[in-house]
């Protein structure tokens, strides 16, 4: 058992007979395991502390119902991290079809390479391609979007993504495919909507 999980460990009786100390003890534990979830799970409109003090309000208000070690609630923590960033990406409005016309100048730009199929992309038009992948990933459904993101997008390993999410390694590989399937048919579309100008 390493520090923080012997740490935690120590901690947890003291935070179930409602030690104030003891509690916070346990959120600066876990706040960077949290953080490291929420800062690339969450939806751009909604702010990163927000969502960890909603992660932690669930994990106080579980807590007497919790009947793991350490290592359990630890993994507990990031998949409540994982899951309340998803809920945040199901609350958001709903976005209209996405179209050629409604990007900005910077997406454009990109778009308008990848479409001219020109190899040499000039910074400007590497940032906007950036922001226009997050624009295509938006159009995705929420779980869709974060199984992408994380495989795809950061490289994360089967087993990490298997951990964080709690879905079986048949499950991801099936809405993997239909979401990449769905963003090809996104992109084409918005190729067909309109010509470059």
């Amino acid at each position: 058992m390493d520090e923080s999980n012997q740490a935690v460990a120590v901690l947890l009786p003291r935070v179930r007979a409602r030690e104030a100390a003891a509690a916070e003890a346990l959120v600066e534990l876990l706040y960077p395991a949290v953080m490291a979830v929420v800062e690339r799970r969450r939806p751009r409109s909604v702010d990163a502390e927000d969502i960890a003090q909603e992660v932690f309000g669930k994990l106080f208000q579980h807590l007497d119902g919790f009947r793991g070690g350490a290592p359990e609630l630890g993994a507990w923590v990031r998949r409540t991290a994982f899951t309340t960033c998803l809920n945040h990406h199901r609350w958001r409005k709903s976005r209209p079809e996405l179209r050629w016309a409604d990007l900005p100048e910077e997406q454009l730009a990109a778009l308008e390479a990848v479409h001219a199929d020109t190899a040499a992309t000039s910074p400007a038009e590497q940032a906007g391609g950036r922001d226009l992948i997050e624009t295509l990933l938006a159009q995705l459904p929420p779980k869709e979007r974060l199984l992408v993101e994380m495989v795809d997008v950061e490289q994360r390993g089967w087993e990490e993504v298997k951990a964080l999410t709690g879905w079986s390694a048949v499950n991801i590989r099936v809405r993997l495919f239909r979401a990449r399937r769905k963003l090809r048919r996104i992109f084409n579309e918005l190729l067909k909507s309109d010509e470059p100008v």
